[in-house]
């Protein structure tokens, strides 16, 4: 899939191809979609504003400008705190097209008309859209729209006419709502606290700007990506983009993964947004069940609800002709044992950041049950990361996760003068491990098997060992040699679907971080690059990477990916400052050490 900007407003997505709404959803993300021509080019509904695109680019995270040869200017955005989508035109005329198609393209929009300006467009039930064209003059026939002078497009979503603007008669300003929301995301931008490093890498054919574009873009996506009401962040805006195009993995990910929600808080935290990282710890923290294991699901609805049982949409032909097309999620039927281990590493890195002793008090109920449940349950078998389907195993990563639960319940613990009564069991986890998920010298994705997972490339980042640790470097050349593709890394080599075809931006992203860690800066630079470039110019990421493209595919854009370019980054932009400082400090000290020899 060619990169398309995305637009979100903490309630709902959207995906531009050139000026026309391919995936929108509303009121909120995991709700039917109103335009979803990306997964069906005829019966998914169009909003269109006709034009051949000449440039497209973020003007801040969030909100695209569109230039058209004619040189029409389209600027778009979902409104912060509306269910509604705004778009500008500037440039004397436009003429737009909008059909949408309600409930996944089943039921064309059917347009009635209120004023010149104002029309109301239903579907099969009470909802409607209100849509509101101000402009000096408009003319209408069917689906289109002609319009004069520069003005705004306003389509906002109602879940009954009784609560429709129009209806309510109530003072209505669509251009304070825009230039608030355009706001909203500069203001959110100024809170990061490393662009002076991150401008400074030095990436092969990317400048210092484009990094911290390619920085600032991810962390707004993020923040777009939290659902407002709950703290709950989406894994992405979208359903069923395939992973591999025509294939079967075509999942719906518009809901709340413990572990990618957890990965999220970790990298705004990282980024200096603690506030935000915080809202998602308290709304898994809100999801942890006392009654049995904590996260007894490894994922959420954005209300804190499961979400529905999974069902394909048969009237959809899929992106590109790939189906089923897939709403719901049935993953939460999978036992994962590495959910409370990476859940207490984001609360323990927003402690180590913010050093906020009270909140580690008002959570220190959580903190003790979900470390006392691990220390009695970290021996069974789970589904591990990936969400196998099928058997059980003894997933190594998941038992790693328990000794990173352990671990950092216990520091957090001490932070506010608490016994740590896990240490005994951190030990024993640590030392199961070592023994049992370790063959021929190297770790292995499943007890009593061979085969390698890049889930391992994560032992390292979650210090469960040094990067330099003699076993960890045999495993890395073993995933190395059976996982990489051309310079990129596959999740690993097989699954419950069958061949791993195409590499993971995530795995690839996580070998980065190793890379830094080694101080292989050129090669962790060099994956970053090649991101980047399937990014092309939005610095958005999918799941996967169709190398011979050199375009993503997969769900879009990925939460849990796009989490982990801001982590390598980050770490690349740390790695560079150190080493420069001890290459200054080396300097000085040789000018310092020649002048003494000068003064003999």
């Amino acid at each position: 899939m060619k990169p398309l900007p995305c637009l979100n407003n903490e309630f709902t997505g959207a995906l531009l191809k050139g000026t026309d709404v391919v995936w929108l959803p509303l009121p909120k993300y995991d709700s039917p979609s109103l335009f979803s021509s990306i997964l069906d080019e005829e019966k998914g509904g169009h909003f269109l504003i006709e034009g051949e695109v000449e440039s497209q680019k973020y003007v801040v995270p969030n909100v695209v400008k569109t230039v058209l040869k004619d040189k029409t200017e389209v600027t778009d955005l979902l409104l912060y705190g509306d269910h509604g989508m705004v778009r500008k035109v500037h440039g004397g005329k436009a003429r737009v097209v909008l059909s949408p198609s309600f409930n996944y393209g089943r039921a064309p929009g059917k347009v009635e008309k209120v004023s010149d300006k104002v029309y109301k467009i239903f579907g099969e039930g009470h909802d409607f859209l209100e849509v509101h064209f101000l402009f000096d003059k408009v003319s209408h026939d069917g689906n289109t729209w002609e319009v004069e002078g520069d003005g705004y497009v306003y389509l906002g979503y109602f879940s009954d006419e009784r609560f429709g603007v129009f209806g309510k008669n109530v003072s209505f300003n669509v251009e304070r709502g825009f230039e608030r929301t355009v706001e909203y995301w500069k203001n959110a931008m100024r809170r990061e606290r490393n662009r002076g490093k991150v401008a400074d890498i030095e990436v092969s054919g990317y400048t210092g700007d484009q990094l911290l574009e390619a920085y600032e873009n991810s962390v707004g996506i993020l923040l777009g990506l939290m659902y407002n009401p709950t703290g709950a962040v989406v894994g992405a805006p979208t359903t069923s983009l395939p992973e591999v195009v025509g294939g079967p993995r075509n999942w719906d990910a518009r809901f709340a993964w413990v572990r990618d929600s957890s990965t999220v808080a970790e990298a705004l935290t990282l980024s200096g947004y603690a506030q935000e990282a915080r809202r998602i710890i308290e709304f898994l923290s809100r999801m942890v069940s006392f009654v049995s294991k904590p996260f007894m699901y490894s994922l959420y609805a954005v209300d804190g609800s499961l979400p529905g049982r999974e069902e394909e949409v048969s009237w959809l032909s899929g992106y590109m002709g790939s189906r089923p097309v897939r709403i719901g999620n049935d993953s939460p039927s999978l036992v994962q044992l590495d959910l409370e281990g990476t859940f207490l590493h984001a609360f323990y890195k927003y402690y180590e950041a913010t050093g906020d002793e009270n909140y580690v008090k008002s959570h220190v109920d959580v903190i003790e049950y979900i470390a006392d449940w691990v220390s009695d349950n970290w021996k069974g078998e789970d589904a591990g990361m990936w969400e196998e389907r099928g058997e059980r195993a003894q997933n190594v990563h998941s038992k790693v996760m328990a000794w990173v639960a352990l671990e950092r319940a216990g520091k957090l613990m001490k932070a506010i003068d608490r016994d740590n009564p896990w240490k005994e069991a951190r030990k024993e986890v640590k030392d199961w491990v070592m023994e049992n998920g370790v063959v021929n010298g190297k770790f292995v994705k499943v007890v009593g098997r061979e085969e390698v997972d890049s889930s391992l490339l994560t032992l390292p980042l979650y210090g469960f060992l040094d990067v330099n640790n003699e076993t960890f470097q045999a495993t890395l050349k073993e995933i190395e040699r059976k996982l990489n593709y051309r310079g990129l890394l596959k999740r690993y080599e097989r699954d419950f679907l069958g061949e791993c075809v195409l590499p993971s931006t995530l795995s690839s992203l996580w070998l980065a971080r190793v890379y830094t860690r080694m101080g292989k800066l050129e090669e962790a630079k060099a994956i970053v690059k090649a991101v980047l470039d399937a990014g092309k110019g939005f610095y958005l990421v999918g799941e996967r990477i169709d190398v011979d493209r050199m375009e993503f595919t997969g769900n879009y854009p990925h939460a849990f990916s796009q989490a982990n370019l801001i982590m390598a980054i980050e770490e690349i932009a740390e790695a560079e400052s150190k080493r420069k400082e001890t290459e200054r400090e080396k300097e000085e000290g040789e000018g310092e050490e020649g002048e003494g020899e000068e003064g003999k």
